[in-house]
């Protein structure tokens, strides 16, 4: 074993040695030591401390878990693209009810990405689309042919729709989730 790893696992093992000394134990069980051990490493003087931290010999074994590994890598370039649709959804005018809606942010979490962004939004009342507008949104909505305003391949559409007609996000899932409201109470108008 190279000089630096047995340095970074002997500081493992001293990092064990302050855990026993605040009254950690569970830490030391979970890998491995036996209660000998952990009475040894308790009862260490600061010289016999010293002497294990600077030795090149370790007493800890490395081993990649694999498995592990793997799905810790799938986990965070997941995690990278929620990170980036968030940012796509912000900078395209998603607002506070929007992003709690689709990504469960809070409205602090909202402003302060904003604010890292660069992202000034102005109070009151959103865009209102115009019938033009309207009718292109309908004819790209129809297109994709998503039946689920609240799924995630919905709001790609509608990020993509933001884009090419250049109206913020907002505007144009309050016109999807109103024409999917009326799809869904229809039936109900037209069996009274």
């Amino acid at each position: 074993m190279n000089n630096s790893l047995s340095q970074a696992t002997n500081g493992l093992l001293m990092q064990l040695v302050m855990d026993l000394r605040s009254g950690y134990l569970r830490r030391c069980e979970s890998l491995g030591l036996a209660r000998e051990e952990m009475q040894m490493l308790q009862g260490l003087t600061i010289e016999e401390i010293h002497y294990l931290s600077n030795s090149e010999v370790s007493v800890i074994r490395l081993d990649i878990n694999h498995e592990n590994l793997l799905r810790m890598l799938q986990q965070a370039r997941t995690e990278q693209k929620r990170l980036q649709r968030i940012d796509r959804a912000l900078a395209l005018g998603g607002s506070i009810e929007l992003m709690a809606f689709y990504f469960g942010l809070s409205s602090v979490d909202v402003a302060a990405r904003r604010r890292i962004a660069g992202i000034d939004v102005r109070p009151g009342r959103g865009v209102t689309l115009s019938d033009e507008e309207s009718a292109d949104l309908w004819r790209l909505w129809q297109k994709a042919g998503i039946t689920d305003v609240e799924s995630a391949d919905g709001l790609d559409v509608m990020m993509l729709a933001a884009e090419q007609m250049n109206i913020p996000l907002t505007a144009i899932w309050h016109a999807v989730r109103g024409w999917c409201a009326d799809r869904q109470t229809e039936p109900v108008r037209n069996a009274s």
